[in-house]
This record gives structure tokens, C-alpha cells and sequence, in this order.
């Protein structure tokens, strides 16, 4: 082993440390010495530079191998690229094989999960422990796979099972040749979507896999549906869910999966539903009994003990990845009037009722509220959408808020990833973003998925693209984009993980300037009430994750709560366009129960959830600042957005106003 190598690996090893990504990605250049490195040098012989001890978790062969107990070889320059929990993983990924299971990768957002699996199965092709595998993921993401295991480990030869891929996915035959030529090779991956694994199932699932990994795990989160039932049946006892939203909105869901990766740990859903998801949901109510809430407990941690071993979950505030600030801040919005008298409208109107009554959906009703709060013309789009003046800008409160905010960040020099649940709200956000100028890029599920790679690389490589339009459901999935500074949420969706995963397209490692994200909610109507909902749901998440006394102090409540407009619309005289009023005054900062203006702090998820249970029932107004609720740099902060003035959305513009912005509005 060479003293030279052996000082270029402690430089890597250091650089890592440090946060210098780019030097330790490039094979270790971290002191800037311009000299060349294959990345397969000699391994560090376990000493720092001070000649203290390195913590090691493999043994070096001669020829620039890494070797873990058991036989599992790594490349040296694999090895020493993957930062420090990358590596925890990939050994822990031995582990499990060596115990003939499968695991849950839940790690948190932009941690690098595809780095990690890709490096571990190359790990197995070096050591002779591969068989050929098949990785399923959405649409929208596989040609990263494609990238990744290419960079990681690029004896591997890849295959891709989809439209989008050529001739030989259009026809049966074509399907059976390509799956048998990868199930005959030594090196082959097969790289499908679960539509695809769906519709050939009868040919996947007759292959005797080495390893079936399930990017994007929470799709098989209904025990019940098709891809679910068609994933279960794949052949092989390794089974890897990677996912970044474990539990999403039940426990059901959290089983779901873990009966793909370890069939039986759980027992049966009828069982498990009885002895853990009832008994930790009825426990966390605020109106539990002592025994119920005892009895919570005891199964959350009981349920926490028996996924522990098989789910490795980390998070960017547990590991060191150096990453540069986030700041989440939700900004509750006033409707406009027309919105206002449109929404009362509904209210009182006979399909309401009927839904009320039970002879309609309730969706329909929600589907029609949330129109209205993100634009009046939505309620009538197959007509209206064709007359001048669909989608202006001044006949919603929130579009006038996003509207404010574009402009601000464009002057300031922003780049902005924005989001919406629907084709059809993103088609009134662009043709805003056209009439105004700006630079962009859209992408959503009509999008061909041979043209979606492209099109974030372009956004991420060209600075003179402002922002990037994506629907949540497509740009949410898997997508680096980290060439953004600025993320919104134009409208929420029942599912958390949803919205999460939206957030954290921007905020992943490789993200070099601080990022800020910004939910849009429209204050006291159906968008409040879900995002209140949110909140309950990851409360449940935490609860089997992190802490299992956690209480959901919450309500079960009637479906008529979610059909009501809020107090503050009870004088009509403000609207939220007036905060960008040109020549306006600043607006003043208050943040409720302090006593004051311009003092203390937003209010974080967890503190909402507090003052909600309160304001829920009868205490509107009062606040919880409890002083250990904060969460650091992950705190989500409210503003409400309802009074006068242009400085808030001046304060858009930059990072130093990006903290005022984390305040509520006085009214």
C-alpha cells in the first residue's frame, strides 16, 4: 500500500467530512493537487493524518477492493465515494441478503437512495453473489436508474422495459426476448415501470430474480390494488422497498409494504389492523381514556421494535451532508370576492345539500371548493377557457399572491420550481408565466417519458430558465432539481408525502444555495381543513417512526366540518390582492398570542397541530408557543396573508426577508 494513496484517501475521507461533495465525487481531488486518480487506488490503511483511528467497515484486498465480513467485495472507488450513512447502508443492505430478507430503505428525500442501491448491487456482481434483478420505478425516472448504474457500476448491462425504450417493448415477442436475454446474462438489470410490470406480469413474474427493488415504495401502499398484488407475487425473498414516506396517511399502508419485503412479519392485515393501527389510533386522540392511551403506547413502540431491524430511515438534520439552509414557510391567502361569493354560493346550494345528506359524494364537493379557491374560471373550464380573460390574474386571491411572488424572485434572481395538483391549474399558471415573459419549462403527465431527463437536465443546466411547472404527481417522483432556489406549492393534497415529496425536489444533495419553500393555502376554506389534516397524518407517521407517546390531540370531527367558510371572511373589506398594491405601506408582523408586532418566530407544523385541537373547538385565536415544539431548520412557518402593503411580497425576494415571511399576518 503506498504512502501516496494512502494520503489521497485520508484527503477524500476529510473532503467528505467537510461537505465537499464535488471533490469527493470526482475520486478525491478535495486539496485541489490537479493530479489524476482512477479511483481504485489503495485503501486507506485506517489512520488519519493525526494517527488516530479511521472508522473502517471493510478490509482492502490488494487490488484496491473494500471487503466487508461475509465475502461482500466493494470497489475501492465506489467505496470511497459514498459518504459515510451511504455506506451504513449498503452494509446494511449485506446484512439483510446474508439473512435471506428484504428491507425498507426510508430514508429521507434527496439522501441519495438510488446512489445506495446501485452501489450495493454492484457490490454483489463483484463479489460472484449477483443474479440478474429487476428494478421497478415511475416513468419519469428511469433513465436516472439508467445514469446511476452506469456511473456505479458500469459493468452492468441495462435494460429498460417500456414504450418509451424502443421497438421491443411494443410486442409480446419483443417483451420475451428482452426479458430473457437480461435473465440470461450474468450482468443484466431490468429496469420497468408498475404499469409495466402489471401488464407483463405473466412473463416478470415466471423469472427467478435476484433482487426485485421497488423505487418509489409507497405505490404498493394499497394492500388491495393490482400493481400491489402483481409486486408480491414477484420471485425472489430479496425484496428492497425504497421510499421516502414509510407510512403516508395509515398504518394499512406501513403493512402493505412490509408485506412485500418480509411476507408474515405483520401477520395478516385483519390482525394487524386489530392489534396495532386501531389501538394506536384510537390512543392518540386527545379524548383517549388512560388505558387506551397506555395501550397505544405499548403497541406503537411493540410495532416500532418489530419493523426497526428491517427499515432503515435517516434524515438530512441525522447525518451530515452539509446542506445549505431550508426554509418552509405556508402563506395562507384570503379569496378573492368573487371567490368569496361563489364559495357561499356553494355552501347553500341544493348539490351541497345533497351531499350533506348523503346522496351525493362528498368529492364532489371538495373537487368543486378547491376549484374555486384556486380559480373561479375552473368551474366552468370547458366553456370559459376559450373566452378572453380565462384565468386573469385579478379574480383570485392566490393567483394574485403567486403572481407577486414570480416577479419578486425573477428582479432578485431567483430560479423557482412551482407545482400544482392539476393540467389544468398549471395551464393558468403558464399562461400567466407566458404573458409575462418568463423563461420556462413544463413538465406533467402528458409529457413523453423519453423527453422528462431531458428536460430537467435543461432546467438544471441553464441558468436562464427561471421555472420549471410541474404537476405534483410527475415532478415529484424521484426528480433532481436542484438547480432551483425557490420552491411553491401552488395548491395542497390530502396526501402529505404528496406535498413532501414536491418540497424536497430542490433541497437534495448537490444543492448549493439555501432554498426556501412556499405552500399556498387559502385561509378558513377546504384547502385549510386539509392541510390541517396533513398534520394529523404526520403526527400518525411520527408516532411509529420517532416517537411512539406522541398524541394526535385531535377530534374526530364531521364530515359538515369540512363544508363551512372561515370567520375571517365575515367582513368582506379585505382582500388578499391588497398586499400588492403598488406604493402600499409595509405590513406589520404579529404572531398570535405574543402580545405584539414583529415578535417571536412562524409557527411550526407541530405547534399548529397544538393550537388547532384549541381552536377546533371553541378557542380560536389561542396559540401554543411551546419552546421545544420548534423544529430547526425544517420548521414549516405560517404567514397569513390579509392585510396591506407590498413588503411582504418584497420580501419574497431575498433570504434575509424570507424570515419576516415566517410570521402571521395581523389582520
Amino acid at each position: 500500500v503506498g504512502a501516496d494513496g494512502r494520503r489521497k484517501r485520508r484527503r477524500l475521507a476529510r473532503a467528505e467530512r467537510e461537505g465537499n461533495f464535488d471533490a469527493a465525487r470526482a475520486g478525491g481531488r478535495a486539496d485541489g493537487d490537479g493530479g489524476s486518480d482512477d479511483g481504485l487506488g489503495d485503501y486507506s490503511d485506517g489512520r488519519d493524518a493525526d494517527g488516530s483511528e479511521e472508522e473502517d467497515d471493510g478490509d482492502e484486498g490488494e487490488d484496491g477492493e473494500v471487503e466487508i465480513t461475509g465475502g461482500f467485495k466493494l470497489s475501492g472507488g465506489t467505496w470511497d465515494k459514498l459518504l459515510d450513512y451511504q455506506r451504513t447502508c449498503v452494509t446494511w443492505l449485506w446484512e439483510l441478503h446474508c439473512q435471506g430478507c428484504g428491507g425498507i430503505v426510508g430514508d429521507e428525500m434527496g439522501l441519495g437512495k438510488t446512489v445506495q442501491m446501485a452501489s450495493f448491487l454492484g457490490g454483489l456482481h463483484r463479489s460472484g453473489k449477483y443474479k440478474p434483478s429487476i428494478i421497478v420505478c415511475p416513468a419519469t425516472i428511469l433513465r436516472q436508474w439508467l445514469r446511476e448504474l452506469r456511473t456505479w457500476h458500469p459493468a452492468f448491462k441495462v435494460a429498460i422495459l417500456h414504450r418509451s425504450a424502443g421497438e421491443h417493448a411494443s410486442t409480446a415477442a419483443g417483451v420475451r426476448a428482452l426479458v430473457a436475454r437480461v435473465a440470461r446474462s450474468a450482468d443484466g438489470v431490468l429496469v420497468t415501470t408498475y404499469e409495466q410490470l402489471r401488464i407483463h406480469a405473466p412473463v416478470l413474474l415466471g423469472v427467478p430474480w435476484g433482487y426485485a427493488v421497488l423505487d418509489e415504495g409507497h405505490k404498493i401502499r394499497n394492500p388491495d390494488a393490482a400493481v400491489t398484488l402483481v409486486c408480491k407475487q414477484l420471485r425472489t425473498v430479496h425484496r428492497i422497498a425504497m421510499t421516502g414516506a414509510p407510512v403516508q396517511n395509515n398504518l394499512t399502508e406501513l403493512w402493505s409494504v412490509f408485506d412485500f419485503v418480509f411476507p408474515g412479519r405483520l401477520g395478516t392485515l385483519p390482525v394487524f389492523q386489530a392489534q396495532f393501527a386501531l389501538p394506536i389510533q384510537v390512543g392518540g386522540y386527545a379524548t383517549a381514556t388512560r388505558a387506551q392511551a397506555a395501550a397505544a403506547y405499548k403497541c406503537a413502540v411493540l410495532l416500532r421494535d418489530m419493523i426497526s431491524p428491517y427499515l432503515l430511515r435517516r434524515v438530512k438534520a441525522d447525518v451530515r451532508t452539509n446542506l445549505p439552509k431550508k426554509t418552509e414557510q405556508v402563506l395562507f391567502c384570503l379569496l378573492g370576492r368573487e371567490q368569496r361569493d361563489l364559495y357561499r354560493s356553494f355552501l347553500a346550494s341544493d348539490e351541497m345539500d345533497s351531499v350533506l345528506q348523503g346522496r351525493r359524494q362528498a368529492l364532489y364537493a371538495i373537487d368543486a371548493l378547491r376549484k374555486i379557491c384556486n380559480h373561479p374560471d375552473l368551474l366552468e373550464r370547458a366553456s370559459a377557457q376559450h373566452v378572453e380573460g380565462y384565468g386573469a390574474v385579478a379574480r383570485s386571491g392566490k393567483l394574485g399572491v403567486l403572481a407577486s411572488i414570480m416577479r419578486r424572485w425573477r428582479e432578485a434572481g431567483r430560479r423557482a420550481l412551482i407545482f400544482s395538483q392539476t393540467r389544468q391549474v398549471l395551464d393558468i399558471i403558464e399562461a400567466h408565466a407566458a404573458a409575462g415573459g418568463y423563461s420556462y419549462r413544463r413538465m406533467d403527465g402528458t409529457t413523453p417519458v423519453g423527453a422528462r431527463g431531458a428536460l430537467v437536465d435543461e432546467y438544471n443546466g441553464d441558468d436562464s430558465i427561471f421555472a420549471f411547472l410541474l404537476t405534483t404527481k410527475v415532478g415529484g417522483l424521484g426528480v433532481n432539481l436542484t438547480g432551483a432556489d425557490r420552491v411553491l406549492v401552488f395548491d395542497p393534497d390530502w396526501n402529505p408525502s404528496t406535498d413532501a415529496q414536491a418540497r424536497e425536489r430542490a433541497w437534495r444533495i448537490g444543492q448549493r444555495k439555501e432554498v426556501t419553500v412556499y405552500r399556498l393555502i387559502t385561509s378558513g376554506t377546504i384547502e385549510e381543513k386539509i392541510y390541517h389534516r396533513q398534520v394529523y397524518k404526520q403526527l400518525l407517521t411520527d408516532r411509529v417512526l420517532k416517537d411512539p407517546k406522541q398524541r394526535r390531540l385531535f377530534k374526530a370531527k364531521d364530515i359538515r366540518d369540512l363544508f363551512t367558510l372561515g370567520d375571517e371572511y365575515n367582513d368582506a373589506g379585505a382582500e388578499t390582492a391588497a398586499i400588492f398594491a403598488d406604493g402600499a405601506a409595509d405590513v406589520e408582523v404579529a404572531c398570535p398570542g405574543t402580545g405584539g408586532v414583529g415578535g417571536g418566530g412562524g409557527e411550526s407544523d407541530a405547534e399548529l397541530a397544538r393550537r388547532l385541537d384549541r381552536e377546533l373547538n371553541g378557542a380560536r385565536g389561542a396559540a401554543d408557543r411551546d419552546p421545544g415544539g420548534a423544529a430547526g431548520e425544517d420548521a414549516s412557518d405560517c404567514a397569513r396573508w390579509g392585510g396591506s402593503g407590498a413588503g411582504v411580497a418584497a420580501g419574497a425576494a431575498d433570504g434575509a426577508a424570507d424570515e419576516a415571511l415566517a410570521r402571521r399576518l395581523q389582520r
